[in-house]
């Protein structure tokens, strides 16, 4: 972490930019400062902004803080529309990132946390046979082997599908389970209300770019837009990046948000302004290679230690699925970021132009 906020600054300051850092109560695992940065490129009172965010879950935040540095590394290659200026969100999650997880210092998924922390979604009854098996409370081989057995069971009668479709909605009742919602707002969320407040006020068209990783071909950038298709924000994204890729209800691992769309949230935050949001998807290894490291990874952090060598070993797997270290996989990544940031801000001069009529 103090490597990517240190990248990070001295890439604002080549640009002449001043960044802002806010410090998260909890420390990384060297008991080094965990900080989450904001930077601003382009006029402070522009009427149009776009918000590239990393790190929304955690560990995936380096292919998306990467793409933050080379915007500023190369922000004399972007075209700007007029009355557009570009806000950067460093590490909305750093104690994920430092500690190899997607949730945050208290087991919250804060990308479901900026959905659902004000209006808690409904529990899925099918959640709580999974907790043995995906929140274990032990951690070995023949645990593993007892789940997979009651995994395979369960899948029998339910069908696969469903049971994904109910772990991958997350709930709001079980604090030490896998996507935990949180029961209010967490430090990211508050954080990032305040750099709302503070540099998107007055805003009356607001883009957001969400970077992850994970989900998809080996780094091959996918736009996810979880606004249903009949939507003018889904049509809009659309237009913008030559077509959303994915929509929720295609796949179980990408659960429906029926209640709020994701960063819908900052329209109450900003009178008078309307969102379009999309996420930035990049793809790592397959998830039927790694299956044991999610319930792994939890438990070490719930339930045993995970500084151990068996910790540490589990995170070490963990990192390399949301972060290819190969040239190839970063090389891919910037060069669909550079495609993607430019093709957004290009939609948000096509959105100006369609507003004047």
């Amino acid at each position: 972490m103090p490597e990517a906020d240190a990248k990070f600054a001295a890439a604002c300051a080549r640009a002449g930019i001043e960044p802002s850092f806010f410090v998260n109560p909890r420390p990384g695992p060297g008991g080094e400062e965990l900080r989450m940065g904001v930077a601003v490129c382009g006029p402070k009172d522009a009427t149009n902004r776009l918000v590239i965010i990393s790190a929304t879950h955690g560990i995936e935040g380096y292919a998306g803080a990467g793409i933050q540095v080379g915007v500023l590394q190369n922000w004399s290659d972007f075209s700007l529309p007029d009355d557009t200026a570009v806000v950067l969100v460093h590490m909305l999650n750093p104690w994920g990132v430092a500690w190899d997880r997607r949730e945050n210092e208290d087991n919250v998924d804060i990308f479901r946390n900026l959905i659902y922390c004000d209006d808690p979604s409904e529990a899925d009854e099918l959640y709580d046979l999974l907790a043995p098996i995906m929140s274990p409370r032990a951690w070995s081989e023949d645990v593993w082997k007892v789940g997979q057995d009651m995994y395979a069971a369960l899948a029998k009668h339910f069908g696969r599908d469903r049971l994904i479709l109910a772990h991958r909605k997350g709930q709001h009742h079980n604090p030490k389970g896998q996507q935990y919602h949180g029961n209010g707002p967490t430090w990211s969320k508050t954080t990032f209300d305040f750099i709302i407040d503070e540099h998107l006020a007055g805003a009356r068209r607001i883009g957001v770019l969400d970077i992850h990783t994970g989900f998809g071909d080996y780094g091959v950038g996918m736009i996810t837009s979880y606004c249903r298709p009949e939507t003018e924000k889904f049509k809009r994204i659309m237009r913008w990046v030559g077509g959303a890729k994915y929509y929720p209800g295609d796949s179980p691992h990408i659960p429906r948000h029926d209640k709020s769309f994701p960063f819908d949230f900052i329209e109450k935050r900003v009178p008078g302004s309307e969102v379009t949001a999309g996420v930035l998807e990049y793809g790592t290894v397959p998830p039927i290679t790694t299956p044991h490291i999610w319930p792994a990874n939890l438990y070490f952090h719930m339930y045993g230690d995970p500084l151990s060598p068996e910790g540490r070993a589990i995170a070490k797997e963990y990192r390399a699925f949301c972060y290819q270290e190969k040239d190839d996989w970063k090389n891919s990544v910037w060069e669909r970021g550079r495609e993607v940031v430019q093709n957004m801000l290009d939609g948000m001069g096509e959105w100006v132009a369609e507003s004047a009529y």
